[in-house]
């Protein structure tokens, strides 16, 4: 397969995202809300239920993470959907529970990738007792952080190709990132801005909730983030523009999009391959037109 270098700023991916949004703002919110909700609610009465002086169950942790690989898999493909103008619904949120247990492989597959950078030195350290080892911790992190955008497309590559096992997941995503992680970490970071502002709410609740009882931090946290309910199907859908350039499906090409008011940025591009009824051009067809 050919590799693609993604060379589209983050303002252009990001208006892709608004541009796939358009008219579909209630629906995508519709969608985040059940996302959360289903992840956070049960978690937050088990910890009710079973929490002990510091509010925080077992059962709690271990229902997290039985289902948020099956939950990000399902939010994944309804984005997907949503993004290539497909049919999609709020149902497909739970779609990735077809496959629980290979995607549930996948995330440990990937956890286990991913740790393996911080625990390999900490291992050595411990068995050796060689401060070099130590001192090799802190450092490794930034290892660590690239290994966790090498294979950050794994469940979007799943939720596109639910045929593909879990190591086939796991080497697409190296293939896609090749060239890609910076650009990848650039257009997250874009988003800065308008995560701390969401963010503001929920850290007010969640500390408001804990001091009246350790176990409602959870509840605290959901009510605090309905900002994220426009907040996340917006960082969602720049992911996917982003995993649809590195694999080549967008092809140069022009889109006209009406200003949005959700950032105050004129949504008007060169060189960027989707328009405003989702056709896919070449570099041909938009000369010839």
């Amino acid at each position: 397969m050919n590799q693609n270098i993604v060379t589209e700023t983050s303002k252009n991916i990001r208006a892709l995202a608004r541009v796939s949004l358009q008219g579909k703002w209630k629906l995508a919110v519709i969608a985040t809300a059940v996302y959360m909700i289903a992840l956070m609610v049960p978690a937050t009465i088990l910890d009710i239920i079973f929490g002990g002086e510091d509010g925080v169950s077992l059962l709690s942790g271990l229902y997290t993470f039985l289902v948020t690989a099956p939950f990000t898999v399902g939010y994944s493909i309804f984005c997907l959907n949503l993004f290539r103008r497909k049919e999609c619904e709020v149902a497909q949120v739970f779609y990735g529970f077809e496959k629980f247990f290979k995607v549930i492989g996948l995330y440990i597959v990937m956890c286990v990738f991913i740790g393996l950078w911080i625990i390999a030195p900490i291992i050595a350290a411990l068995i050796t007792q060689k401060k070099i080892f130590f001192l090799l911790i802190l450092p490794l992190g930034i290892p660590a952080i690239i290994a966790a955008y090498r294979y950050s497309q794994s469940f979007l590559i799943m939720a596109d190709h639910p045929e593909y096992g879990i190591m086939q997941c796991i080497s697409e995503s190296k293939r896609i990132m090749i060239g890609n992680k910076l650009k990848f970490f650039c257009m997250e970071f874009s988003f800065i801005g308008w995560a701390i502002l969401a963010a503001i709410p929920t850290g007010i609740l969640s500390t408001i909730f804990t001091f009246a009882a350790p176990s409602l931090k959870s509840m605290g946290s959901l009510i605090g983030s309905i900002a994220y309910f426009w907040l996340m199907p917006y960082m969602c859908l720049a992911g996917v523009a982003f995993y649809e350039l590195a694999n080549g499906n967008l092809l140069p090409g022009v889109i006209e999009a009406s200003p949005m008011s959700f950032d105050g940025e004129t949504s008007k591009l060169s060189e960027v391959p989707y328009n405003t009824e989702g056709e896919v051009h070449t570099t041909e067809e938009t000369r010839e037109n």
